[in-house]
């Protein structure tokens, strides 16, 4: 069986200072569209560094100003919701971009302690939130009456409608860099999306997780395309390596409020296209079969490099 086709997505650029207006937005969308990419992503936060519109209602308004792309979250911060609502909304992006091209990437979050204050949530709770509000979501994605008995909700006879147009519902991608993060995706899963990672270490990660897979008596059907293991990679493209590394550290340093040197220099995609496309290498040897990047250079060049990378890396990739 030949392997399953290497997908290459990008998510949507956040501006430390400003946010951008509706029609830049509208237009990064359709620009990852129209060059070939196969998935548009954008994060989630409630209240953070910068400016961040809310990700589900965004891509909505995506879903309607693209076709074939398919649409994620990268990731969606569920503890931080309530379950119904989350599961609820989600669908609804579902339903509206036609079904088969939304992805529900969640994630535990934990970087900023002011919004789980704000939604009124003990960090300390959003792993075991997590793991329930996983299970109602995909039970509420039925279109079918449920109930549900649980540590943090209990409801009776219950049902959402319209459900979502995918059968079952979208798959979720759990994202996280923890071995907690690896075992939930393994064991309740349809992908997984590593960050601030190594090759060598996302290689070791999914075999520990295929281990934890048949330990809760189910397989990580990666061939089969099943089971998608993915990778969030900053990146920078950029004849000078040096200079690409300087400035992407530099941006990412203001982006989210905290120091990123030494940081950059191990996880950040940068430099000449050639350089880029070893990483991705590494990675697709590791057993990555999605990628997606985010932009790590000065906000003003964000348009252009998503089209060098797509022309310069990512087709050469897909070669």
């Amino acid at each position: 069986m030949p392997a399953p086709r290497v997908g290459f997505g990008v998510s949507g650029g956040m501006h430390p200072e400003r946010a951008y207006p509706p029609e830049e937005m509208y237009a990064f969308a359709e620009q990852a569209e129209r060059l070939g990419y196969d998935s548009l992503w954008l994060g989630d936060h409630v209240a953070f560094h910068g400016p961040y519109p809310e990700c589900l209602a965004t891509l909505a308004a995506f879903a309607a100003r693209t076709r074939r792309i398919t649409l994620g979250t990268c990731v969606y911060l569920l503890p931080l919701r309530r379950p119904a609502i989350a599961a609820k909304t989600a669908a609804t992006v579902d339903f509206l971009s036609g079904g088969g091209r939304f992805v529900f990437g969640v994630g535990v979050g934990g970087e900023g302690k002011a919004e789980f204050e704000l939604c009124g949530v003990p960090a300390k709770e959003r792993g075991a939130r997590m793991d329930e509000s996983i299970e109602i979501v995909r039970k509420l994605w039925t279109g079918e009456p449920v109930s549900h008995a649980g540590r943090f909700w209990t409801f009776g006879e219950v049902r959402q409608s319209p459900p979502p147009a995918t059968p079952g519902g979208p798959p979720i991608w759990i994202g996280g860099r923890s071995e907690a993060a690896q075992r939930r995706a393994a064991r309740a899963g349809d992908g997984w999306v590593s960050y601030l990672f190594s090759a060598r270490r996302y290689a070791e990660a999914l075999d520990r997780m295929r281990g934890w897979a048949a330990e809760a008596g189910r397989e990580l059907d990666i061939e089969g395309g099943k089971w998608t293991p993915a990778h969030h990679a900053f990146v920078y493209m950029r004849k000078d390596a040096g200079e690409a590394l300087r400035l992407g550290t530099a941006n990412l340093s203001r982006r989210y409020g905290m120091d990123f040197t030494g940081i950059a220099e191990r996880y950040l995609f940068y430099g000449p296209p050639e350089r880029c496309l070893e990483q991705i290498e590494e990675f697709k040897r590791a057993g990555a079969r999605h990628f997606i990047f985010k932009y790590a250079g000065p906000p003003e060049e964000e348009m252009d490099q998503m089209a060098r990378l797509a022309e310069d890396v990512v087709a050469r990739a897909r070669a």
